[in-house]
């Protein structure tokens, strides 16, 4: 983590895998979960006590399966917390990390109350509000008959095993709750039944380092997208192989950035470790690259609100968001980001050009120039290592961080910069809240109503709902429109000064600009911390006649 600050590369999380559960055992060192290898982690409680002062929220790995030389093995089978076997009153075995091993079912009231308790103060009680949910599949049960409580009922495992992962991270969620009175659980976990998002965040489990797989990564998260789960990701640069080359780990970021799990995670073959610097000269790549996903946070925290309320995708396939175009059911690489940023990263290696489909029915504008587009045609533009290509439509919002974060943790959004391009209607809710707690059920938040009404007078509303404060204290808006500037702009009723020379306006607290390079009104001011209108005058203005 200090690493990470020194190479000014902004972090949030860090996922602990199981290695600090390593035991000398009869059988050799092997990972015993809700044990800690007392070499590697002398003292836990301060471990977590000094990630936590650095703004780092730790997710240590728990696995359900219990090796027969695991320490507690007997404590656990008196509590009856296993699996049993299909033909005696015994648990049943199978294979596990390091040899056989029993496995622990959570369709029993009894073991979901141990397990919970070992939980607790094995893991939660050392200082970590987060779990990593890990091996939960329960394939290593290869006799499907194997018995399971079922709440007293009676089931094979085979009928109950894709229950398992979704009961774990239950009982996962009642314990933080119970630890940490009003803090949110925030689980990560491999697998799960229908309904796993209402518990954990997933990851499309260990991927090999290839071009191949970051391309089909991207049609897998998408797929679970139109499964209803929004909150997912891949190993960013690959989990398997060898170490990713220089350009595969830029691209692989590049695209990362946009997946509501960013996690660089490895088990290199070669004995390296997949690290954002671990290549010098692109380490500034792979730089920018995370700091553009920190400005983005307003829109994606948005989106993750949204996603929770309505099961819609944070990444959305083309050929869902654009239906009624047959070319874009083609489409496995290229996004939507929410229903404002359409992503078409870089995925091949060595491109020098890129070829977009940009879907019929609507303008596009290129996110970086403002050049305009019609869609329904296909365009190529030249990319180069630091190349994102991202294209946003007629009527997108998007509210982005005027400021720069490198830890939400410890550090707020206080400005707001809003794109938008107000040549058609269009809305976003902004969502606000203090990240931590659960008192946003209790009305401690803050719903921004935005809404982009498309005419001569191009009209942007602010409404609000909910009680959260926010740290929000500058607007600045950036207003595609190419055919011209404005008349007059005003924010809440006020007129705003407008400014010519684009050194003054950037030195003034408040006012307009016509950004010719960019096509696009610039506008600055106090945020009202309202509801209020902001109103850009395009009306006729006939020069000659007055």
């Amino acid at each position: 983590i200090d690493a990470a600050r020194e190479e000014d590369i902004p972090t949030d999380g860090f996922q602990l895998s199981s290695g600090y559960t390593s035991q000398e055992t009869r059988e050799g060192l092997k990972r015993c979960v809700f044990t800690w290898n007392a070499r590697r982690f002398k003292d836990p409680k301060r471990f977590f006590a000094e990630m936590k002062a650095r703004g780092i929220t730790v997710s240590p790995n728990v696995k359900p399966g219990i090796l027969l030389s695991h320490p507690r093995l007997d404590e656990m089978k008196a509590n009856r917390m296993f699996v049993r076997d299909s033909q005696r009153d015994e648990p049943g075995v199978g294979t596990w990390w390091g040899g056989p091993g029993v496995f622990v079912d959570f369709t029993r009231p009894e073991a979901r109350n141990a397990w919970k308790e070992m939980l607790k103060e094995s893991v939660l009680e050392m200082g970590t509000s987060s779990v990593w949910n890990d091996n939960c599949e329960y394939d290593g049960l290869v006799d499907k008959d194997c018995r399971c409580d079922f709440e007293g009922r009676g089931a094979s495992i085979g009928q109950v095993k894709a229950a398992m992962p979704n009961l774990m991270c239950h009982v996962t969620a009642e314990a933080v709750r119970e630890t940490f009175g009003g803090i949110r659980p925030f689980i990560v976990c491999r697998s799960g039944h229908a309904g796993i998002q209402r518990y954990a965040q997933t990851w499309a489990g260990d991927n090999l380092t290839c071009w191949d797989s970051l391309k089909y990564n991207i049609a897998t998260i998408l797929g679970m997208s139109l499964s209803g789960v929004a909150n997912q990701g891949c190993d960013v640069g690959g989990f398997y192989g060898p170490a990713p080359e220089a350009e595969l780990m830029v691209r692989w970021v590049q695209n990362g950035i946009f997946q509501p799990r960013f996690s660089v995670h490895s088990v290199n073959t070669d004995n390296t470790v997949t690290e954002p610097w671990m290549y010098g000269a692109c380490t500034g790549y792979i730089r920018e690259a995370i700091k553009f996903r920190y400005r983005l946070f307003p829109y994606l925290y948005s989106l993750m609100v949204r996603a929770h309320e309505t099961g819609l995708p944070i990444m959305e396939p083309l050929c869902s968001a654009y239906q009624q175009d047959g070319r874009c059911y083609e489409e496995g690489v290229d996004f939507m980001a929410g229903d404002s940023l359409l992503v078409a990263n870089v995925v091949e290696k060595g491109a020098v050009t890129r070829q977009i489909y940009l879907p019929r029915g609507q303008e596009f504008y290129d996110f970086y120039t403002r050049e305009a587009y019609e869609g329904g045609q296909t365009i190529e533009i030249p990319v180069d290592m630091g190349s994102i290509p991202l294209f946003i439509p007629e009527g997108a919002i998007i509210p982005m961080a005027l400021n720069q974060m490198n830890n939400l943790a410890t550090e707020q959004v206080t400005g707001i910069r809003l794109l938008c391009a107000p040549g058609r209607d269009g809305r976003f809710t902004l969502y606000e809240d203090d990240g931590i707690t659960m008192d946003y059920e209790r009305g401690r938040y803050l719903k921004t109503f935005i809404q982009v009404k498309a005419g001569e007078n191009a009209v942007i509303s602010f409404r609000q709902e909910g009680a959260y404060e926010t740290a929000v204290e500058q607007m600045y808006i950036d207003a595609v429109h190419r055919a011209k500037a404005p008349f007059w702009v005003k924010a809440d009723g006020k007129t705003l000064p407008h400014f010519l020379h684009r050194n003054k306006f950037e030195a003034a607290g408040e006012g307009w600009y016509y950004s010719q390079t960019l096509k696009s009104v610039q506008i600055k001011y106090p945020n009202p911390k309202k509801d209020y209108d902001l109103v850009m005058s395009f009306e006729p203005f006939d020069m000659i006649g007055m």
